[in-house]
């Protein structure tokens, strides 16, 4: 699939689905509309798109999904710990492959920055975002462009 404006919501989704199926073996489904996305303190990571657009992809999650997803990255057991510079480091990378393949579907001269990672106790609005599930926990994800 290429395009050659705007990352949109269904090229982006279709990045995730195919990085969390290579690199995390799980699926990502939209979030249930009808259903609340509950948030307590979590891991936002971002990475730069520039080219014929310019903005950034935002994923963010709850700490524990941040947990899951780098045990998941680095195939370890449920009970096992990890430090939270690799929670960081396995989220941005996550992040870092989805947007290069997002990069790789655009039409035309792309740049794709490197990601950055912090702690935050907000998620994003539903307003600002679409949601996907990790398991039974909300992923929201975002598209925002530079402002003009």
């Amino acid at each position: 699939m290429t395009i050659s404006s705007a990352p949109d919501e269904a090229l982006v989704l279709a990045a995730i689905e195919q990085v969390w199926g290579s690199m995390l073996f799980a699926s990502a489904e939209p979030w249930p509309s009808d259903r609340a996305a509950d948030f307590g303190t979590g891991v936002q990571a971002q990475i730069e798109l520039r080219g014929d657009w310019n903005g950034r992809l935002v994923l963010t999650c709850d700490s524990d999904v941040a947990t899951q997803i780098a045990g998941a990255m680095l195939g370890l057991g449920p009970d096992e710990e990890l430090p939270e510079p690799d929670i960081h480091d396995a989220v941005g990378e996550v992040l870092n492959v989805v947007g290069g393949s997002v990069k790789g579907a655009l039409v035309g001269t792309w740049a794709l920055g490197l990601p950055g990672v912090t702690e935050t106790s907000e998620a994003p609005g539903r307003d600002e975002s679409f949601v996907v599930s990790w398991g039974d926990a909300p992923v929201y994800v975002q598209i925002l462009p530079d402002a003009a």
